[in-house]
């Protein structure tokens, strides 16, 4: 019996509690510390508009069920309206939890309804999830979002729910395709700090962070990432690795006959003025179209035997130079690297009836190179192009060694190299020789693909002085070097294959005929670290004591023979190459790859350490037996007594090296 009045009670009141203004009173009432008047919860529950409901009969309702109660001072609920109205808030926030709507910002800056089906389609299209795991993860992520109290959510919080859901899965492969590029804030804020950094640096860093991330989250496979990332592996200039070869070398002659053909310019009549600044506009101009294409620099060869001798008939050839030097400058600096793009070859050809070089010549250079360091002094720039000079044709004449003497000094020294034509030694600033005139390959021009290091001294603190474990190790990682050469071929051929504009220039310049470009290209193998290798293997410096030397000369034998092997098997153009600059490197070894940083000393680039206590003989004739393993990539460096330098290039020249670079 008992159990049917119950029924019948909890009917009645569930038939009364069936509107909502009643409700409404009850949560007034509620609030409220004191009975309220009848004026007062009307005004509470209807708002501004008291008369628009019969207030009286919904009060009489909730009396007549004992929800509420009335008195002289107004109305209150009771004991059994406070215990109803709980239990109804309870089942509001049940019903509330089941149906409430969470917002996403999306990364389109607009607000949206969460939707599972959106994330299906995400982990599907971006993941390639197959559709049952997308809905058994699109369900966790929903069931997740609903025991917490969110209510607003961006894509990004949303992507580490489902990232989180998915390493707990043990869908590792999953959550790194899904992973997102960008810069975390707090290294954009200290780039947004810096006052030093313009706009147009601040989005080109922003943008290279993002190419960068790509690489080595998408493009690259993890194994080959990780080494780059513990320093194994050196990338220069990662933010283009994907998206450019490394160098161009062109001909300057090549441009000329380009231009000849598409521009009526009188090669005859230079001495004409609009000719020769339609000349020098036309030439530079030609080297833009090559800017979009090389990531460290473009060599033009034979740069003085092109067009700038031409000018010695001119009374007055100042302005001209002027605007030569305006247009190198415009194409070597780029804002974001503040480094040179740029490498100029320059050879002293005109020789008089006593075979010596013509002084006009000489005085030409010299104007040049005046107004370029001015020019670089006045723009503030930290560097120049990399003027590479054939020592062979400066040799005959002492006004020339005057002339290099002025520029050999700091904050310009490391704009000179000195090679040997007669060798065609031309390097360009990565130290690779562009020009082998040996091969059955060779071409006029020449693309560099690219330059990739080895960190030796990590091979060897790994090898524990075991010869056969340290060769071991260097065999892995010269064929990890393949590799990374082997994706570098497929990104370079999925970038340019629909560019007309590479197509040209291939077609053009290149001479491609029937090897593509790719396969053409040289590819530079190189190494960090060469002396601290042999020194943790050893136990003493290479300069100190035969053992050491030895074990240098059966590195260096051992990784240009498994390179001379792998051109012989696949028709190659790999080639080992010394290592560049120390402070070109520094800041890539010491920035990007913390191990590296960690370090007490850089790693030196140096074939010879410099505090050797050698005589300058000494180190150049053991250079020269490293130098034979190089493939003609290789510059000696020396620093010399400003007082003598004359006597100090005489004695470099008749060393006959491939190459060498003075500083003081």
């Amino acid at each position: 019996m008992n159990s049917d009045k119950n029924q019948d009670i909890l009917e009645k009141q569930l038939k009364t509690l069936g509107q909502k203004i009643r409700i409404d009173i009850l949560k007034k009432l509620n609030l409220s510390n004191y009975p309220l008047p009848y004026s007062s919860l009307q005004k509470e529950v209807l708002g501004s508009n008291p008369n628009a409901i019969n207030f009286s009969f919904h009060l009489k309702a909730l009396k007549n069920s004992v929800l509420i109660e009335s008195s002289e001072n107004g109305y209150l609920l009771t004991t059994i309206g406070k215990q109803i109205l709980k239990n109804i808030v309870s089942i509001e926030q049940i019903l509330n939890d089941k149906n409430k709507t969470i917002m996403i910002r999306t990364s389109k800056y607009s607000k949206e309804p969460f939707d599972t089906n959106k994330i299906e389609s995400y982990l599907i299209k971006e993941g390639q999830v197959e559709k049952f795991l997308a809905k058994q993860i699109a369900k966790e992520v929903e069931e997740r979002l609903s025991k917490t109290n969110i209510d607003y959510l961006t894509t990004p919080l949303m992507r580490e729910y489902i990232n989180a859901i998915l390493l707990e899965n043990g869908q590792e492969e999953i959550r790194h395709k899904l992973t997102r590029l960008g810069t975390p804030p707090f290294e954009v804020f200290k780039h947004f700090d810096n006052n030093s950094i313009t706009s147009e640096k601040f989005l080109s860093k922003l943008g290279s962070d993002v190419s960068e991330q790509f690489l080595l989250l998408n493009l690259l496979p993890k194994n080959l990432a990780d080494l780059y990332l513990s320093g194994e592996v050196i990338l220069l200039n990662l933010n283009y690795w994907s998206l450019r070869p490394l160098g161009l070398y062109v001909d300057s002659n090549s441009i000329l006959e380009q231009i000849s053909k598409n521009n009526p310019i009188d090669f005859n009549n230079l001495n004409s003025l609009i000719n020769q600044i339609n000349l020098i506009i036309s030439f530079f101009d030609k080297i833009a179209f090559f800017k979009p294409f090389f990531s460290e620099d473009i060599m033009l060869g034979n740069f003085t035997d092109s067009f700038l001798f031409n000018f010695e008939s001119e009374k007055d050839s100042s302005h001209l130079l002027k605007i030569i030097v305006s247009q190198i400058l415009r194409l070597s600096y780029r804002h974001y690297d503040e480094k040179s793009h740029l490498s100029l070859e320059f050879s002293l050809l005109n020789k008089d009836k006593e075979g010596l070089v013509e002084s006009s010549q000489v005085q030409l250079i010299n104007t040049l190179f005046n107004k370029l360091f001015n020019q670089i002094s006045h723009k503030n720039q930290n560097t120049g192009p990399l003027l590479l000079l054939d020592y062979t044709s400066f040799q005959t004449s002492k006004k020339s060694f005057d002339i290099l003497a002025n520029y050999l000094k700091p904050g310009y020294y490391r704009n000179f190299i000195f090679f040997d034509k007669t060798e065609s030694n031309l390097l360009n600033s990565s130290l690779i020789n562009v020009r082998s005139l040996s091969g059955s390959n060779y071409n006029r021009n020449r693309i560099i693909l690219d330059k990739i290091l080895i960190n030796l001294l990590e091979i060897a603190e790994n090898s524990c002085q075991s010869d056969n474990t340290f060769f071991d190790y260097l065999q892995e990682r010269i064929d990890s070097l393949f590799e990374f050469f082997e994706y570098k071929k497929e990104l370079m051929d999925r970038r340019f294959k629909t560019s007309k504009q590479w197509e040209r220039i291939t077609s053009e310049f290149f001479e491609i005929k029937n090897s593509n470009w790719i396969d053409d290209s040289l590819k530079s193998v190189s190494f960090i670290g060469f002396n601290e290798a042999v020194k943790t293997h050893c136990g003493i410096e290479i300069d100190r004591i035969d053992k050491s030397e030895s074990f240098a000369y059966e590195v260096l034998e051992f990784m240009s023979n498994i390179i001379k092997e792998k051109n012989q098997q696949q028709d190659e153009n790999y080639i080992l190459t010394q290592p560049h600059y120390d402070g070109y490197l520094h800041d890539i070894y010491h920035n990007n790859q913390p191990k590296l940083g960690n370090k007490s000393n850089p790693y030196s680039t140096c074939m010879i350490r410099e505090d050797s206590k050698l005589s300058i003989k000494s180190k150049i004739d053991l250079y020269k037996k490293f130098e034979k393993f190089l493939g003609g990539g290789s510059v000696f460096t020396l620093g010399v007594n400003k007082d003598s330098i004359e006597e100090q290039i005489n004695s470099l020249i008749n060393t006959k090296l491939n190459a060498f670079q003075l500083h003081l």
